[in-house]
């Protein structure tokens, strides 16, 4: 199997504050693989708090050169297998296990002629809603970026720095859509305790990782007494991990830079299901391509932050769209991604 990578530089139009800091440039890469004339794309999007960086992606695609050999299928068994060279190699490498993932899957379904979402028998009819995520920033540009986000039914705002409620409700107040946040880490319980009261009184439908994924016993508490379900992203990583911490929130957020890719996403959303928690689809900065083979598992969850894509200048992939706030997945085989 023969594999090719792409380097690409992306930017975002706003930009991009959390509480653990703010970007605007983002590098991720475009992985090839072709496998008797039929190729399948994957990205890697590789992100510092996991341990990843442009160097660390481009060193992992160096080590696995001579590791391809065979059908797409076997491949994808070795690729999660810690046991197998290729797991191996590719263990502390997230982001490239998904990149090889999705476009291992994508290879599969242009050999069958279908989409991966019919492979996963997932029904494109029943995509949930997306949100549109509000960075943290200054009055006039979260007016702006209210403006960008359309007809997108539902706002996602980033909290976890001082003046976050003020910031909130200021996205309310102009928007009167259904809001969601996310801490990204950003608060002690008690201050959780305290903002999390202040969330349910503006009828804030979930929060993301109010406290740091290692406070495991802060989030125990947390989940007792929070007022607005506790959506777990940053305590959520692998395959197993949530069956290790279900007790600490009320939902997940699963991404496939985080987690390796397709495989252990749907590994991961049975889990969930298991423990009765709810599910939701996130990303990173991404292109279509990533953001497409992520949405292709949309219609097995309850919600969805799939907006990557829109929040990019220049995106080069055309796939997922997102009408009337809507996903809406592509027809073709595989990803269904084509370039622009």
């Amino acid at each position: 199997m023969k594999l090719e990578v792409e380097p690409i530089r992306i930017e975002t139009t706003f930009p991009f504050k959390i509480a653990r800091g703010e970007r605007r440039e983002y590098h991720v890469f475009i992985l090839s693989l072709t496998h008797e004339g039929i190729t399948g794309l994957g990205e890697a999007a590789p992100h510092p708090y996991y341990g990843e960086d442009p160097m660390t992606v481009r060193a992992a695609v160096n080590a696995i050169g001579g590791l391809l050999d065979g059908e797409p299928d076997a491949l994808r068994r070795a690729l999660h297998d810690p046991a197998v060279p290729l797991g191996v190699a590719l263990a502390e490498h997230a982001s490239v296990r998904a990149a090889l993932d999705m476009a291992l899957w994508d290879l599969t379904g242009k050999q069958k002629g279908v989409s991966c979402y019919d492979l996963f028998g997932a029904s494109p009819s029943n995509t949930p809603l997306t949100s549109y995520t509000i960075g943290f920033d200054t009055p006039d540009v979260i007016d702006r970026k209210i403006d960008q986000a359309g007809d997108f039914k539902i706002l996602k705002v980033k909290v976890g720095l001082p003046g976050d409620i003020e910031m909130l409700d200021r996205v309310i107040e102009r928007c009167h859509k259904k809001v969601r946040v996310d801490a990204n880490e950003g608060w002690d319980v008690d201050m959780a305790i305290e903002k999390t009261a202040e969330l349910a009184q503006r009828g804030v439908e979930f929060c993301e990782q109010p406290l740091h994924h290692d406070d495991e016993e802060g989030l125990r508490t947390l989940k007792r007494l929070s007022p607005v379900p506790i959506i777990l992203d940053e305590s959520i990583v692998r395959p197993g991990d949530v069956n290790a911490r279900w007790d600490q929130g009320h939902g997940v957020n699963i991404k496939l830079m985080k987690c390796g890719g397709i495989t252990p996403a749907l590994q991961l959303i049975e889990e969930a299901r298991q423990h009765n928690l709810s599910v939701m689809l996130g990303c990173m900065i991404e292109t279509s391509l990533a953001v497409t083979a992520a949405a292709q598992l949309s219609p097995l969850v309850d919600y969805a932050d799939l907006d990557a894509n829109l929040l990019i200048k220049d995106d080069p992939f055309e796939g997922v769209r997102v009408v009337e706030g809507r996903i809406v997945l592509p027809e073709g085989p595989g990803l269904g991604v084509t370039r622009r």
